[in-house]
């Protein structure tokens, strides 16, 4: 499949962060997988000569003079990584290896450890443990760095290296060595690698009338797991008078997976996400909340038919924060734009451009950002993230780790706001904020206060210590809630 054809399907899926073995690929994109077009693809564009000259004297002064014999094909596949690699931080080149893993990942099943993980200043972290993998067995908590894989250092791997040094065969073994920042120690464990296939949703009650369902991904599972959660907390005995949302620290996933799930919780018909592609900035694509806007080809019906209309008015808390990627956002911007929801958290990642994904001869693959997403209300989520309605921290004191998160305003060749006239202010005033608390950090560091908040017990979301659902749950009982302190 050429690149002319991808234009055909917009299917989008989150890439800055990496499921280790567990969904994304790369440190960066959004992922949307193309089928091939009936219409005739669009011819490829001709290299001009003296680029395609520069390029071949370049190829032969590496064959001729360099240290050691060049690969050929590793020659090529590191010149069309830097080609597509700069146009932004989530379009991609995927060799045969990489392409073949990124699909078994998009059809939501993988062999590894079970870790969501990301690039933070040139280190590998953990965002968060699958729940029940082997990591999470040998307790791996979020907020971990990963600084050695088998004894190689990972400061300065890219999160598709690290990714792909912690994938293997189900039952062969990883040493990962792990600092863990609340208790100041490194250790190192190992982990037997098992086949992963974790639900995409997940419910229960956590108190009486009030129902709770995380949504860890948007795979091609998202919609038939969500109804499937909605439905058991239908039989919740007392009947809900609330419900939670749980979108943290969700890496994104596939666009139509996205607009079922939000479509779950809206009327029939309710707009959910447009999309606008270069080609005519007046063509737009309106995603609704219709059968035919989140269709997949392996569905044999509408899987939200006969999901009870009360999961469309019941009292909605979203929770986010900044691991909450791409389609993830499309979710939450939609149900707060139409006023469907409040969302409680912090700001999500900021992503807002769609990518295609399709295949290349030789069983490559490509990544391509293609088009902007906007919420229901016209506004771009880009660099900007969603804004809570309510923000909470993680503990009643503040984060989890004073340490600034990484956003798409910080990746290198992101992708300005189209409706954002003082974006480069912006970003001096994001710089100087990221550098401050940096210094805080340092400050605090020697801080008795700051020593006795490194042991406190990791977040386990859904758990009677997530503080932030606790704050949920208070909001939908009319109780106070607790926000987060200002600075």
């Amino acid at each position: 499949m050429i690149a002319g054809s991808f234009r055909c399907t917009i299917r989008a899926a989150a890439h800055t962060l990496a499921l280790v073995c567990a969904a994304w690929l790369g440190c960066a994109p959004a992922v949307v997988t193309a089928e091939t077009s009936a219409a005739s693809p669009t011819p490829p564009a001709t290299l001009p000569a003296d680029d395609q000259h520069r390029l071949e004297q370049a190829f032969a002064l590496i064959k001729r003079d360099y240290v050691v014999p060049p690969d050929d094909e590793k020659l090529m596949t590191g010149a069309l990584k830097g080609m597509v690699g700069d146009l932004d931080p989530h379009s991609t080149f995927y060799d045969r290896a990489e392409f073949a893993r990124l699909q078994e990942q998009l059809a939501g099943g993988f062999a590894g450890v079970g870790l969501t993980v990301g690039e933070e200043y040139g280190q590998i972290r953990v965002y968060a443990p699958i729940e029940d993998s082997p990591a999470a067995r040998a307790g791996i908590h979020a907020g971990d760095i990963v600084s050695r894989i088998d004894g190689i250092p990972t400061q300065g791997l890219t999160v598709a290296d690290a990714v792909k040094r912690m994938r293997g065969e189900p039952g062969t073994q990883v040493k990962l060595t792990v600092y863990r920042g609340s208790d100041d120690a490194t250790r190192t464990i190992t982990i037997t690698r098992a086949f992963i296939h974790a639900p995409s949703a997940k419910s229960r009650v956590p108190m009486p009338g009030y129902g709770y369902i995380r949504v860890s991904t948007f795979d091609d599972r998202a919609i038939a797991d969500l109804v499937t959660s909605l439905h058991a907390l239908v039989a919740a005995k007392p009947r809900l008078k609330g419900l939670v949302l749980d979108l943290r620290s969700n890496g994104g996933g596939i666009l139509q997976e996205a607009v079922g799930v939000a479509g779950a919780f809206l009327p029939t018909g309710a707009a959910i996400v447009t999309v606008q592609e270069r080609d005519d900035p007046g063509k737009r694509k309106t995603y609704r909340n219709t059968f035919d806007d989140y269709r997949r080809p392996s569905f044999a019906s509408d899987p939200l038919a006969g999901l009870p209309d009360m999961f469309k008015t019941l009292p909605l808390v979203v929770l986010t924060n900044e691991q909450s990627v791409s389609v993830t956002e499309v979710v939450a911007a939609a149900l707060q734009a139409s006023h469907r929801a409040v969302v409680m958290g912090r700001p999500t990642f900021g992503k807002g451009s769609i990518q295609v994904t399709g295949g290349l001869p030789g069983g490559t693959g490509i990544t391509l950002t293609v088009a902007r997403y906007y919420a229901p209300d016209g506004h771009s989520i880009q660099n900007l993230g969603v804004v809570p309605d309510l923000p909470v921290d993680d503990y009643p004191d503040g984060n989890a780790d004073d340490l600034p998160a990484i956003r798409e305003i910080d990746l290198p060749h992101h992708l300005d706001n189209p409706q954002d006239p003082d974006e480069a202010a912006h970003e001096v005033l994001r710089e100087h904020d990221v550098v401050e608390q940096l210094r805080e950090h340092e400050v605090r560091a020697t801080d008795d206060a700051h020593n006795l908040r490194k042991h406190r017990v990791p977040v386990a979301f859904g758990e009677p210590n997530d503080f932030m659902l606790r704050q949920a749950l208070n909001w939908l009982r009319h109780r106070p809630v607790s926000l987060a302190k200002p600075g």
